[in-house]
C-alpha cells in the first residue's frame, strides 16, 4: 500500500502539466521553474539551507528543503547567486529508497504514466555516472523527457556506491527533477 502510495504521489505530481510543453507548467510541492522562492520560504531560511557543495562562491547555489514537504523526502532548488528575487531555476526531488531493485521497479510504473502523458516527446534512456562519485561506481538510471531540449523533465534512480554510502556522504533515491536550459548549461561547464 506504501508503494502504491507513493507511486501515485509521484505521478500526481505533473498531473497539472500533462498537456503542456514548458517546464515552468509543472509543480513540484507547489513550486516551479520560474516562481520566486521567497514566497515559499523567508529569505533567512532560504540563507539557513544553503547547502555547502562548493567551496567557494559559484554562478548559481543550491538550497535544501525538508521540512512541511506532502510528498517528498527532500527537494533541492537551484538559484542564481546575487538574485535578489531567488527565482527557481531548478527543481530536484527526491525520495530516499535504498533497495535499489524497489526503486527500478516503481520507477518503470512512473516512467509508464509519463510515456502516455509525454506520448508525442522522445523519451531519452539512459545509465550516467554519478558527477559527485570521483570512482564512477555511484550512477543514475534515467528516463528523459525533453521540452525543448535542454530543458527537460527526468525520473531517475540513483544507486551510490558503498563508498559513498558508508562514509555517510548519499543515500539512494528515486527523484523527479524539472531541469531549466540555465542550469544544464551550468552543470556542463562543470559548475564554474
Amino acid at each position: 500500500m506504501k508503494r502504491l502510495l507513493l507511486i501515485l504521489i509521484l505521478i500526481l505530481s505533473f498531473q497539472s502539466g500533462s498537456k503542456a510543453d514548458d517546464i515552468r507548467d509543472f509543480k513540484v510541492e507547489g513550486m516551479s521553474v520560474g516562481d520566486e522562492l521567497s514566497d515559499f520560504m523567508s529569505i533567512n531560511e532560504i540563507k539557513e539551507n544553503t547547502l555547502p557543495y562548493f567551496k567557494d562562491k559559484r554562478k548559481y547555489y543550491v538550497v535544501v528543503i525538508i521540512d512541511n514537504l506532502k510528498k517528498y523526502d527532500q527537494v533541492e532548488i537551484y538559484l542564481k547567486s546575487n538574485d535578489t528575487s531567488y527565482e527557481i531555476k531548478t527543481i530536484l526531488a527526491g525520495v530516499i529508497i535504498d533497495n535499489f531493485n524497489k526503486c527500478i521497479r516503481q520507477k518503470k510504473e512512473i516512467v509508464k504514466t509519463l510515456d502516455e502523458m509525454f506520448n508525442n516527446i522522445k523519451k531519452v534512456s539512459a545509465i550516467k555516472k554519478h558527477d559527485a562519485d570521483p570512482t564512477g561506481n555511484s550512477k543514475h538510471y534515467a528516463d528523459q523527457y525533453n521540452l525543448n531540449f535542454p530543458n527537460h523533465i527526468r525520473v531517475e534512480c540513483t544507486k551510490f556506491s558503498e563508498q559513498m554510502k558508508n562514509d555517510g556522504m548519499a543515500q539512494n533515491s528515486l527523484n523527479m527533477v524539472v531541469m531549466s536550459k540555465e542550469i544544464n548549461d551550468w552543470i556542463a561547464s562543470g559548475y564554474k
